[in-house]
């Protein structure tokens, strides 16, 4: 009882007292309710990191964060209708149709405002082929969802896009305004991506947000890189390598591809990476390398490290150390002084299937060495490798591997060999060709060492510039013929810079496959004259000939290459520069361009001959006609044009033959090149 005027006496210090009911029951509700807000959030957790995932388009990783929300939630007895709607969401896009209409269905009994869950079944049912039981599904919807609540406009939207599906009558109309795209189904997207090359797709993720979503949540688009989108100037330098003018072109362009490009690449990749490419002009550093060694171990099918790229010899021991793999078919390392024998024995060792292999450059890979390698992974000395193609441009052991490979048969299977000599320096590292051949006359029963060579390079092995005497290059075209390199069969010749060889060794090494040949490509040989190439063509009265390069081949008259051109019906690149050729030769050209069955020249190159303005002209009127011809015929697989057309330098054509040439050709796009000299 309170008495005015007294004070209540303290409780001794130390004394606890008794809490009292209502202290009970506040404490033990707010431990409940401490626990249920810690439970929901634990679930709001799991819930966001779903729907996360399913906007970046990782739907497995989405899955399994649902999954655990439900079973969260299911514990303790939360019913909470978001949930089940995420994972329909996701299922929906696995293709489990099922599954999310389970889960849709449960979202709108849950919850019978769920305009989400209504949605999802009835463009559950619509990708099911039921257009009509969707209808049913959108106008329940529509009737029991109240109006104020989100996504009963969107509903609307649904029932009209479903009911102008059921109307035959209906005729879409078309939004080019649209993101293209956007509008397509999602493989058919990719497929339409994975045609850009890899600095093009750098650039498309800043289109849009569905873009940057697009291209980075499918590691198929990074797995195969590309850098050099193909123009008709590389196209050109490829198909013309001795004309160099285009080359003047192509030095004004930068190709340095940025370092985060690359990083990028090895990033999204995530080790689905199939070709790894460090390209020309490209600084690699360890965090670039890095970002690959952040992923699973790729299986990877090429590895090619351009020959300017920027890349210490640690990273690229790292590289092969780590991803060298029997599935490996393409390995290029042009112009890395440091490979050597050991990293050979790897190769060999590991990539048992190499197709290709470019060790143009290497000098410190020794041929001998080459052969010990393979010799330990073949079946016996007699055995040959599976490598298809061979780049040892720039190698001093050329002489050796061209006699070795005549008593062992390891690299019988070759089909592409490039050898050529652009560094004439490297050839002073070899001790000379005199105990070679003599090796090479010891061999008893020597076979033909690549019987099945399609394509073969030896731009500046018959070349006169050679400095160094010990190399004994007066031996070299010798022993390209006593090798017998030039078989029948062969496709494809490139000797650029032949001024050396004599003609007896060049005839006798040209006959096998002059008939064969779809390419011809010889400069500034010397030895090449008339009297050769009527011989050469004989009796043949067709040659399948497409490129033909004689540049600087001073020795054939006009008459002779009329006749060779006249039986090649197939040309399409040209290059006659710094010869004789005359009128009788733009004739046999303009003939060709005329044909009803002719594929048509692309590419004519007559710098510096004896062209007339008449011939220019009828040749120029001739392809118009062409033009006209194949643009308006429905049943041509494409339309003829000529890309270039190079008559620089001819004095016999005069500034009105060339104004007419250019006027005639100007509707195609001809490049006319005609700098007529004063």
């Amino acid at each position: 009882m309170f008495v005015a005027g007294k004070k209540r006496k303290a409780p001794p210090s130390g004394a606890r007292t008794a809490p009292s009911a209502r202290t009970r029951t506040n404490t033990s509700l707010s431990a409940a309710s401490s626990a249920l807000k810690a439970t929901e959030a634990e679930i709001n957790k799991w819930y966001l990191l779903g729907t996360e995932n399913a906007r970046e388009r990782q739907y497995r990783t989405s899955l399994d964060y649902c999954n655990r929300a439900i079973a969260l939630a299911l514990n303790e007895n939360v019913r909470n209708a978001r949930l089940y709607e995420a994972r329909a969401h996701v299922l929906h896009k696995l293709g489990e149709y099922k599954r999310a209409m389970d889960d849709a269905k449960e979202a709108v009994i849950i919850d019978g405002n769920s305009t989400a869950g209504y949605m999802r079944i009835a463009s559950i049912l619509a990708a099911t082929g039921k257009p009509k039981d969707a209808l049913d599904v959108i106008t329940k919807g529509l009737k029991t969802v109240h109006v104020q609540t989100s996504g009963y406009t969107q509903m609307d939207i649904q029932r009209m896009s479903i009911e102008r599906q059921l109307d035959p009558t209906y005729v879409p109309r078309v939004d080019y305004r649209l993101d293209p795209i956007q509008r397509l189904p999602e493989d058919l997207a990719v497929l339409v991506l994975r045609l850009l090359d890899t600095r093009m797709l750098a650039i498309c993720r800043a289109v849009s947000r569905y873009w940057m979503m697009l291209i980075n949540s499918v590691p198929v688009l990074w797995s195969r890189p590309q850098f050099t989108s193909s123009n008709a100037i590389q196209e050109l330098m490829c198909q013309l390598p001795a004309y160099v003018k285009p080359r003047k072109l192509l030095s004004r362009q930068n190709h340095n591809i940025p370092e985060c490009i690359l990083r990028h690449v090895l990033e999204k990749s995530r080790g689905s990476l199939l070709t790894l490419w460090f390209p020309d002009g490209s600084a690699v550093t360890s965090t670039t390398v890095n970002a690959l060694f952040g992923h699973r171990r790729p299986r990877l099918s090429s590895i090619n490290i351009g020959r300017t790229a920027i890349v210490s010899e640690t990273l690229i021991n790292r590289v092969l150390n780590w991803t060298l793999s029997s599935q490996i078919t393409d390995i290029r390392l042009p112009y890395r002084s440091h490979i050597g024998n050991e990293a050979m024995e790897v190769i060999a060792r590991e990539a048992s299937a190499l197709r290709v292999l470019d060790i143009s450059g290497c000098t410190k890979v020794r041929v001998k060495h080459m052969f010990k390698a393979w010799n330990s992974v073949i079946a016996d000395a007699q055995g040959s490798t599976a490598l298809e193609k061979l780049y040892m441009n720039d190698h001093p052991g050329i002489p050796e591997l061209l006699v070795y490979s005549t008593k062992y048969r390891h690299f019988s299977n070759l089909k592409v060999l490039h050898m050529a000599i652009r560094d004439q320096g490297v050839l002073s590292m070899y001790a000379g060709l005199g105990p070679v051949m003599e090796y090479l006359q010891r061999i008893p029963n020597a076979q033909i060492p690549f019987p099945g060579l399609i394509e073969l390079n030896i731009d500046g092995v018959w070349d006169a510039t050679i400095a160094s005497q010990r190399f004994e290059s007066i031996n070299t075209a010798l022993l390209i013929s006593r090798c017998r390199l030039l078989c029948s069969g062969l496709r494809r010749l490139s000797a650029l810079d032949a001024a050396f060889v004599g003609a007896v060794l060049l005839h006798a090494s040209l006959t096998d496959c002059f008939s064969t040949l779809q390419k011809l490509h010889l400069t500034r040989a010397a030895g090449f004259d008339s009297s050769m190439l009527w011989m050469l063509l004989g009796a043949h009265q067709q040659l399948p000939l497409v490129s033909l390069d004689l540049s600087g081949c001073v020795a054939v008259d006009a008459p002779a290459m009329a006749a060779l051109i006249s039986r090649c019906s197939s040309l399409v690149h040209v290059n006659l520069s710094q010869t004789p050729a005359d009128n009788t030769v733009m004739a046999e050209l303009t003939r060709i361009v005329s044909a009803d069955n002719a594929t048509g020249l692309e590419v004519v190159v007559l710098d510096t001959t004896d062209i007339t303005g008449a011939a220019a002209r009828d040749f120029a009127s001739a392809c118009a006609k062409c033009y006209v011809h194949t643009r308006n015929n429905k049943h041509a697989r494409h339309v003829w044009r000529l890309s270039l057309l190079d008559i620089d330098n001819c004095f016999s054509i005069g500034s009105d033959a060339v104004a007419i040439v250019r006027d005639l050709l100007s509707f195609m796009q001809t490049r006319v090149l005609a700098a007529v000299p004063s």
